[in-house]
């Protein structure tokens, strides 16, 4: 018995000894029920479901984390853009600022016969405004009324004055060697001689002065195969056609540049002596040879058009009949001096295409200034044997394509003519853009040569900015009519709108103010566009009837029974006195007789609402400058009035009541007049800019009143 239960525990201890060998031994693996698996160890790996659910989550935390980043990344870009496009803006507002608060002058016309101011100050408005883009771009055709373009504002206006640098700054610009080095002979009392002077005659050389005239325009970016002759601007980024051209055009420039020109005033580089001592002091000219063979002449304007040329046409071809349009921007090109034709005793500039620099008592009179031209009479009005010319104008071309739109039944939404045709507000001729030829580098018509120094070189000297959508002038209007409501919300709470003439509803306003509406008027100020009611891209649009949107089946007709629209167009910078169909009776007699608004007959021929300090050297230079032909209206330039050879020259200085009216020289006696004649509270200019990438738009304005 014991001996069994011996034998019983050795075989016990035995079969434990094996159990933990087998255990121990990797090379005798056990096998066990899972049971004891589960029992003995832990798991140590993932099922391929809990795999599967691991990787969907980390694949969503990636692309939530990508997402953030993405984000992170678009915000910086946009901050930065912003911030670029802030920083651009703020730069070109400033030197806006700076310039005009150097301005010589106030922003006062000359009314009488007072002595002029020593410089000038002029304010020219386009017939595109802020309200154009969306007024003639609005798309209703779906049922809900989009405005795909009404980021763009009013680009066309231009302004110009002359400044004094303040303090120890100095406008810098630059002049062909060579004349410096003929006005240091002429005080050394020798003859010049290229070969006496180092460096080449034609080299730009920089020079300074206190004063300066100062210009700022916005021009597009033109088509090159339509240079020189038929300038075009590129207008390919619109969107399916509704009436205005091909069909991914939108009537809009696709990119808008602001240029500066500083135009230095230094009158003391005029020669005094041999030929040009006959002119009064005329700046040289002289040929250059050019890379490729051709010969270009340097500092003298193109000739002017023969007199008995009855039909000068723009060619694009530098001494041709369009002399008098561009004939001085190959000059301008080659200098940045303030520089003027010179007139012979007859009134129009003399043979050779002589020149001078400009004093700032020159740049008072209109005819001085940059990009200032006289048009052939025979474009305009009267008679053409004593070859009248137009008083000064800018020398622009036709206006944005946008007021050509037409509706789908090929009613125009706007004037487009040549001149005399038809009645019309704004022609289709000198009211666009600054000629391409007086921007810097833009000139193909008088040098086609990227390696002179004073051709394609200078692309971008004069650039402020790129990708702007608007470059806006206005003056403050007093007397303006602004109109409100006071609608009342869900609520009962009283709400006020006000619609000033820069808003593209005020139209409606005015329509519901001369039908007894709700709308209510009110007169307190506000800035506004020169002639604002007649501008042809203007909320207004004229007072005829004129379509209210493209997509109209029905005139927009005024109903005034009790004759009270004079009340609403009728203000001190409006341009209107009178609503009448006859431009002649409905314009006032400023404009008009200062020659910035011409008629034939019953047809406006030329329209350049302008505000500018204006001179009084008209009415005492010898010469006729006013109405040629009693059918018509607006001064031009001649020497002859037709059907009246007994008329006095020069009535409204001559000491005689020739009208037996006023008196002496009284306000009627005046040949010319300044445009506007209300004296102005302030300019203000207003920038628009695009980042065209991300279409962010900004803008900001600066406010002049004057010294």
């Amino acid at each position: 018995m014991t001996q069994c239960k011996k034998n019983q525990s050795m075989m016990k201890q035995i079969a434990m000894n094996r159990d933990n060998h087998e255990q121990h031994d990797p090379m005798h693996p056990t096998q066990h029920s899972s049971t004891n698996i589960r029992d003995r160890a832990p798991r140590t790996g993932f099922t391929l479901v809990e795999m599967l659910v691991a990787m969907t989550v980390t694949l969503l935390m990636m692309a939530a984390l990508a997402r953030a980043f993405a984000y992170v990344g678009t915000q910086i870009q946009e901050s930065r853009a912003d911030t670029q496009l802030a920083t651009s803006l703020r730069d070109v507002t400033t030197k806006l600022q700076d310039d005009l608060g150097q301005c010589t002058v106030e922003l006062k016309p000359n009314t009488g016969l007072e002595e002029d101011q020593n410089g000038y100050f002029l304010y020219y408005e386009g017939p595109v405004t802020d309200a154009t883009s969306s007024l003639f771009r609005a798309d209703n055709s779906s049922g809900t009324l989009q405005l795909k373009d009404a980021r763009y504002g009013d680009f066309d206006d231009y302004i110009a004055f002359t400044a004094v640098a303040k303090g120890s700054q100095w406008f810098r610009g630059k002049v062909p060697r060579y004349i410096l080095n003929r006005k240091t002979a002429e005080l050394a009392g020798d003859a010049y001689d290229p070969a006496n002077f180092a460096g080449d005659p034609f080299d730009a050389v920089t020079i300074t002065s206190k004063y300066a005239e100062i210009i700022y325009f916005a021009s597009p970016e033109y088509a090159p195969g339509s240079l020189p002759a038929s300038p075009a601007y590129l207008d390919v980024d619109g969107d399916t056609d509704f009436g205005i051209g091909a069909a991914t055009q939108n009537g809009l420039p696709d990119r808008i540049k602001i240029h500066r020109r500083v135009l230095l005033i230094r009158p003391d580089l005029n020669l005094n002596t041999g030929l040009y001592a006959n002119y009064g002091g005329v700046l040289p000219q002289n040929n250059k040879t050019l890379a490729n063979g051709s010969t270009h002449h340097f500092m003298r304007a193109d000739d002017w058009p023969n007199a008995n040329a009855l039909t000068p046409t723009v060619t694009g071809t530098a001494n041709a009949a369009d002399g008098w349009l561009y004939g001085m921007a190959g000059v301008h090109q080659q200098c940045d001096l303030s520089v003027r034709r010179i007139l012979a005793e007859n009134g129009l500039p003399v043979s050779g295409g002589l020149i001078a620099a400009n004093s700032l008592a020159d740049l008072s009179k209109p005819h001085n200034r940059f990009a200032h031209v006289r048009a052939p009479g025979n474009l305009l009005a009267g008679s053409t044997n004593a070859y009248p010319t137009s008083m000064p104008v800018l020398a622009l071309g036709g206006p944005a394509t946008i007021l050509s739109a037409v509706t789908p039944d090929s009613t125009r939404l706007a004037p487009v003519n040549t001149p005399t045709t038809a009645t019309i507000v704004t022609p289709h001729w000198l009211s666009g853009f600054i000629r391409p030829e007086f921007v810097l580098g833009n000139d193909l018509t008088h040098i086609n040569d990227p390696n002179d120094n004073w051709g394609l070189q200078r692309i971008g000297e004069d650039l402020v900015t790129n990708n702007a959508l608007g470059f806006d002038v206005q003056i403050f209007d007093p007397s303006v009519a602004i109109l409100s409501d006071n609608p009342a919300d869900a609520n009962g709470t009283v709400m006020q709108e006000t619609v000033g003439p820069g808003d593209a509803g005020y139209r409606n306003a005015v329509q519901a103010w001369l039908n007894n509406n709700v709308v209510t008027k009110r007169e307190n100020g506000a800035f506004v566009d020169l002639a604002y009611p007649v501008l042809a891209g203007g909320a207004m649009r004229g007072w005829q009837p004129r379509r209210l949107d493209r997509r109209s089946n029905s005139d927009f007709v005024f109903t005034d029974p009790q004759n009270r629209m004079s009340g609403v167009v009728v203000s001190d910078f409006s341009g209107i006195r009178a609503v009448t169909a006859d431009p002649r009776t409905a314009y006032q007699n400023a404009l008009l007789r200062s020659g910035r608004m011409v008629t034939s007959g019953q047809n406006v021929v030329l329209f350049q609402p302008a505000f500018d300090t204006y001179t009084s050297a008209y009415e005492k230079d010898g010469f006729y400058q006013g109405m040629v032909n009693p059918n018509s209206r607006g001064s031009l330039w001649t020497t002859f009035i037709q059907g009246n050879d007994t008329v006095t020259v020069d009535r409204g200085a001559n000491g005689l009541d020739d009208d037996l009216q006023f008196g002496v020289d009284d306000f009627n006696e005046r040949e010319t007049l300044a445009p506007f004649l209300n004296q102005a509270e302030a300019v203000r200019v207003t920038v628009r800019l695009e980042n065209p990438s991300l279409r962010f738009v900004r803008q900001a304005s600066v406010e002049y009143r004057g010294k």
